[in-house]
């Protein structure tokens, strides 16, 4: 009785622990949340996602549509709710009210994410490890620049992992239940991120890995009722979360946009049927060519030219820009605990413990940063990989199970206290995060370069300190001499318009919110700045 009744009382207070865990979580999302400007994508987001509910999915506006995905709709819950309240209303704020309240909802999917982590890292190492995990993932700057706002990336953060989970459920207990369910979440992460179509590949790569590894073997008739079962889930729920939109449309009634499509297409006979709807299919294609034309080509590319560590390419990319992102990008103390999880994995894990544990948390990771880093040039910032973050902070709860010692849990603590006052500092705006690594945090696009630091997001921290500093104006297009404010995307002049191209050789003498640069040109242009 007295040993159940303490197994109890434990599992109160790791309930206890991790709802406090999730309630600072809200408690700091909101107030984020609630500190951003409408970001670069999401009134996009929003205008294609009412043109859906209107029964209107089709990509008329390739340029701005072609990533937009179905899983928005959520986010206008809360307007359906006001809607419902209050009949007839009419709002006169452009949609910024109904994009705010939009975002709390990115903000619940993303504490469920959490409860994902914990109970993964739990089950592999046990429940200190699972609420360890859990925290890394709650303070994780990336993540939580990303699950205040109505964007795609944190919906794909919780698909990509749950699929991976179920995944590696499937493999140990070889139950239909879990490969019906891991179905069932790869079909719908084709509604959430087109980038999460890489199931496809990513999954068999990591099954056929792990039955040669395990030496189990093969069964046809198993494996062709399961493979006609994924085949089914996946084309009912991709066909209904297009509502079967010109599904079956002729192969050669497509005019596809990327040269792969392209190829893709004259393979088969025009009058094969694609069977899936135009929207989806289009919005692969639409997606490859934007990443084939790359960034920073005016009125063509759908983002910015690409820069990291003071370079800058137009048209193409850099096979180092998401490890150096990360490096920068990645609070220390995660890297410290990475790394020491390493460590522990080499010195007391088997090779078969391996493939039936850390294999299925670490293959995302590799898989998506080769990918990413050699094979896409779409380089819009961390935001596109932070889906490998809870892969990494679970695997980190294996240092949890062999801490040993008063001293190791004490350097361990000490370590997650620099992590909370490294991302805190941020309190508010999280997006332009950078760790200490880089000391000079004007000097910031010099090395992540402008889409790891702006989205249009600091919007109002720039008011609040013109407001403050009425010698501060906004930065013009011709020289003028004076104390001015400027944006990073117009200093390092993405779209290479060359609107101020002036301003850029002057060095920036303060900063605004991480992502704001502050240029003092002196009293007359030409002379040296002042202090």
């Amino acid at each position: 009785m007295q040993q159940a009744f303490s197994l109890f009382r434990k599992r109160w207070g790791i309930s206890i622990l991790l709802g406090l865990i999730i309630l600072f979580y809200f408690f700091n999302g909101i107030h984020y949340l609630r500190s951003q400007s409408i970001t670069s994508d999401e009134a996009s987001f929003m205008d294609y996602t009412i043109r859906f509910l209107k029964g209107q999915p089709d990509r008329t506006h390739p340029r701005t549509d072609n990533s937009k995905m179905p899983v928005i709709v959520l986010n206008t819950l809360p307007r359906v709710a006001q809607d419902i309240i209050n009949p007839g209303q009419e709002k006169t704020d452009g949609g910024a009210s109904d994009i705010l309240n939009g975002r709390y909802v990115t903000l619940i999917v993303s504490a469920f994410t959490i409860l994902l982590v914990f109970g993964w890292s739990r089950e592999l190492y046990g429940e200190k490890a699972g609420l360890f995990s859990a925290f890394l993932f709650s303070v994780c700057p990336n993540n939580l620049a990303n699950a205040g706002l109505v964007t795609t990336d944190s919906y794909a953060v919780f698909f990509l992992l749950l699929g991976m989970y179920l995944l590696w459920k499937f493999c140990l207990v070889k139950s239909n239940r879990y490969f019906i369910l891991f179905s069932l979440v790869v079909a719908l992460s084709q509604l959430v991120k087109q980038s999460l179509f890489h199931f496809y590949v990513l999954a068999p790569l990591c099954l056929l890995t792990y039955y040669l590894v395990n030496r189990h073997p093969f069964r046809w008739r198993i494996f062709t009722k399961r493979l006609l079962i994924f085949l089914v889930i996946n084309f009912v729920i991709i066909n209904a979360g297009y509502y079967f939109h010109q599904s079956f449309r002729a192969a050669g009634d497509y005019t596809f946009m990327s040269s792969l499509f392209q190829a893709l297409q004259s393979v088969f006979p025009a009058s094969f049927p694609i069977p899936f709807p135009v929207p989806f299919t289009e919005g692969l294609d639409m997606a490859k060519y934007y990443d084939q034309v790359g960034g920073g080509i005016d009125k063509l590319s759908s983002f910015g030219k690409v820069t990291i560590l003071g370079r800058a390419r137009t048209g193409d990319g850099f096979w180092y820009y998401y490890f150096v992102s990360l490096f920068y990008k990645t609070p220390i103390a995660y890297l410290i605990f990475i790394g020491w999880g390493l460590i522990s994995l080499f010195r007391k894990t088997n090779l078969l413990g391996f493939f039936s544990r850390e294999f299925f948390l670490l293959a995302p990771v590799i898989y998506f940063l080769v990918l990413m880093s050699f094979f896409y040039q779409t380089q819009c910032g961390i935001r596109h990989i932070i889906f490998i973050f809870p892969f990494l902070f679970i695997f980190s709860g294996i240092l949890i199970r062999h801490l040993s010692g008063a001293a190791t849990k004490i350097i361990c603590g000490l370590i997650c206290l620099y992590l909370l006052l490294s991302v805190l500092r941020y309190w508010g705006n999280y997006f332009p995060y950078t760790n200490e690594f880089i000391l000079d945090k004007k000097m910031a696009y010099a090395k992540v370069g402008t889409a790891n630091l702006e989205f249009q997001q600091g919007y109002f921290f720039a008011q609040d300190y013109m407001k403050d500093h009425p010698d501060v104006q906004w930065a013009p297009k011709q020289a003028t001499s004076g104390k001015f404010i400027i944006s990073t995307e117009d200093y390092l002049d993405i779209w290479n318009r060359k609107e101020f191209e002036w301003i850029s050789r002057y060095p920036p003498s303060g900063h605004v919110a991480y992502n704001y640069l502050l240029i003092d040109t002196g009293e007359k242009i030409g002379t040296k700045p002042g202090p």
